[in-house]
């Protein structure tokens, strides 16, 4: 979800050829590159769709062993960081029971969202109990490592400078 430019959909992908990755992002700019790609390598196991999180498509309802959102912006980080059911509980339609949603975030002061300074594990944590209400439980929370950033596929990653320049938060979520 919040796929962007669809960089590690297509990672996922190419790595895995019998799963089906698929890439979501509200915007149709951001994913025309990433469909095009996949195009041109004949990747026929992903899906590439324009949608925001509060309006998913239908048929998507558990069909995530994984959903990964890597570094979100907009309504879709502002949902994740404030445990906004209208974010939170579709987000969490995604996956199937038992399934992870993993969630890389870096917010800094520098950035002027406004609504937080930063985002940290501590706002995260204190969390919970609202993301257990949308059916999601922190499995854990920590300073993103730099290989889980290099992992995560994520060309945003890259062009923020996180885990350089920049601090980055780990969360991870389990469908309940």
């Amino acid at each position: 979800m919040g796929a962007g430019d669809g960089s590690a959909t297509i990672r996922a992908a190419r790595s895995d050829p019998s799963e089906l990755a698929i890439a979501l992002d509200a915007s149709m700019d951001a994913l025309r590159g990433g469909s095009r790609i996949a195009l041109r390598r004949h990747l026929t196991n992903t899906l590439f769709a324009v949608c925001a999180i509060e309006q998913l498509p239908v048929g998507l309802d558990r069909i995530a062993d994984l959903v990964t959102v890597n570094f979100p912006w907009g309504s879709l980080l502002r949902g994740i960081v404030c445990a906004d059911d209208a974010v939170m509980r579709p987000l969490a339609a995604l996956a199937k029971p038992g399934a992870e949603v993993r969630v890389l975030l870096s917010v800094e002061t520098r950035d002027r969202v406004g609504w937080v300074p930063t985002v940290d594990t501590a706002l995260l944590a204190r969390n919970a109990a609202r993301y257990r209400g949308a059916g999601l439980a922190i499995a854990a929370c920590h300073a993103a490592a730099e290989a889980e950033l290099r992992e995560s596929g994520s060309s945003w990653a890259k062009r923020l400078g996180a885990g350089r320049s920049r601090t980055a938060t780990a969360l991870t979520l389990r469908r309940e």
